[in-house]
């Protein structure tokens, strides 16, 4: 996980341009009913195309991953497990945001906003690492498939997770003094 983390703030990311607009996602789009198998780097990049993130590709053989800029700029690490041994086929996908640690607020303050957060939104878990940076992960599985217009969905509510967790969690703690 560490060395996608540091692959995510080292890469420059690739996909869409950053002049133009990302594609609005197409909710009714026929594709959104196929059943994705299995997560690969190659059924992924589709959804992540739909929905207008940049990404680049991490990882190989069995431990594929995107490092991902979503449409509203947050970026996460998409990590897959449970794979072949080529990375063609995984059974579960984890989607990662970290942050650094608060500066300007106690950690036991931090801890009671990130306890709070997760006491009202139940989508993505918000954590600290052990080093107390703040964190939010989402886990998929897809041991039979998993729908490809859901994984949409799913990237989608967890960008728009992150971005709430960062606006009405951290911003506020980094500001006091």
């Amino acid at each position: 996980m560490k060395t996608a983390i540091i692959a995510l703030s080292a890469c420059a990311l690739a996909g869409t341009s950053a002049s133009a607009a990302p594609p609005r996602w197409n909710p009714k789009a026929p594709e959104n009913t196929q059943v994705i198998p299995a997560f690969s780097h190659a059924s992924v990049e589709g959804v992540l195309d739909a929905i207008g993130a940049r990404y680049q590709r991490t990882g190989g053989g069995a431990k594929p991953g995107f490092a991902v800029t979503f449409a509203n700029n947050r970026k996460a690490v998409l990590e897959m497990g449970a794979c072949n041994a080529d990375g063609s086929a995984c059974k579960s996908l984890s989607v990662q945001a970290n942050w650094t640690k608060i500066a300007n607020s106690p950690q036991a303050t931090v801890a009671e906003a990130v306890q709070r957060f997760n006491q009202r939104y139940s989508f993505g878990k918000a954590y600290l690492t052990t080093d107390g940076r703040p964190g939010m992960q989402r886990y998929l599985t897809a041991d039979y498939g998993f729908v490809r217009g859901n994984l949409a969905v799913n990237l989608l509510v967890f960008a728009n997770q992150v971005d709430r967790f960062s606006k009405e969690v951290l911003q506020p703690l980094e500001a006091k003094r």
